[in-house]
């Protein structure tokens, strides 16, 4: 029977765990590499009873959603030796608020796993919120909602510490632009922050919803979620420009109707010149382009040959 290589197997698992995308932005990389090296640590067993998701000091959890996919596929190739790649945590009492490793944690569950290996760091509260950001901001992917979080808290972080709109744009591989878009989903209600994840509220189309009251936000996603509609830039101007004009509230089926009924299409004039256009409305003037040419040619003479005699 041929000998079962468990160093293999272990490398082969951690690889699976710590996977990441490969084009991280090189500020984001540098940052990290700065936060998580060191000195050797020492690794302990933690029960998973006793890890929870870290939040903050005002009780706002993590801002990334767990990708049950992600989690899957860490438990199915943990089903033999288990989670093997150390969680980062940080003590709060009796618990342990995970910085690194929601996911490793999720799958540890699926497969019946008690206790997780953990590294505990000792930092301050804005120091693992940045911990928290760089690491899970490499995964396959972050939501809107997440990125809004995460540059609205940075944001406020910039009072105590020397950086600027452009160093943090920098440090994501963004544009300063790009963050000013992402934080104005935060200025949606929850509902439709979701729908901006999942793309039925298109990303380009926040920035001309998002000074609506929250009632008229309620509204609009009724709208949507009731019957199945996305939310395009295009459509979203509209629905701003709409709403400006109005004295009152815009009702649900006022939403309804400017998002099915399609805009009449516009009346072509007789003529691809908007003066001639305008001139035959005004006066009903039935003259062909050409005859028209010659009119204010002969007008126009006319005109300046008074004037010239004046």
């Amino acid at each position: 029977m041929a000998k079962i290589d468990f160093k293999a197997m272990k490398n082969a698992q951690k690889a699976v765990e710590d996977k990441v995308e490969d084009n991280i932005p090189e500020g984001l990389e540098k940052s990290y590499t700065d936060l998580w090296s060191g000195g050797k640590e020492t690794v302990i067993q933690v029960d998973i009873s006793r890890l929870v998701p870290y939040s903050d000091e005002n009780g706002n959890e993590q801002p990334f959603k767990i990708n049950q996919k992600r989690v899957e596929q860490i438990a199915e190739s943990a089903k033999d030796i288990g989670i093997v790649s150390p969680l980062t945590v940080i003590s709060k009492g009796d618990i342990y608020q995970i910085i690194s490793g929601h996911h490793r944690l999720e799958a540890a569950k699926l497969i019946g796993q008690l206790k997780v290996p953990c590294i505990v760091k000792n930092y301050t509260e804005d120091i693992v919120y940045k911990a928290v950001s760089e690491s899970n901001i490499q995964r396959d992917k972050t939501y809107p909602s997440e990125y809004a979080k995460i540059f609205s808290k940075y944001f406020k972080m910039r009072d105590d510490e020397d950086l600027t709109a452009e160093e943090i744009a920098k440090k994501f591989g963004v544009s300063r632009k790009t963050i000013y878009r992402y934080i104005n989903v935060e200025k949606l209600i929850p509902e439709l922050q979701y729908l901006v994840d999942d793309e039925i509220i298109k990303f380009n189309a926040v920035e001309y919803i998002k000074g609506f009251s929250e009632d008229v936000q309620r509204e609009l996603y009724n709208v949507l979620s009731e019957n199945k509609l996305s939310l395009t830039r295009v459509t979203a101007i509209k629905l701003r420009d709409y709403i400006n004009e109005l004295a009152d509230e815009i009702t649900a089926d006022e939403i309804l109707e400017m998002m099915t009924v399609p805009d009449k299409p516009k009346s072509k004039g007789p003529y691809k010149n908007k003066v001639y256009c305008s001139i035959s409305e005004k006066y009903g003037i039935k003259m062909t382009e050409n005859e028209l040419d010659e009119l204010t040619e002969k007008l126009l003479e006319q005109y300046f040959s008074k004037k010239k005699k004046k």
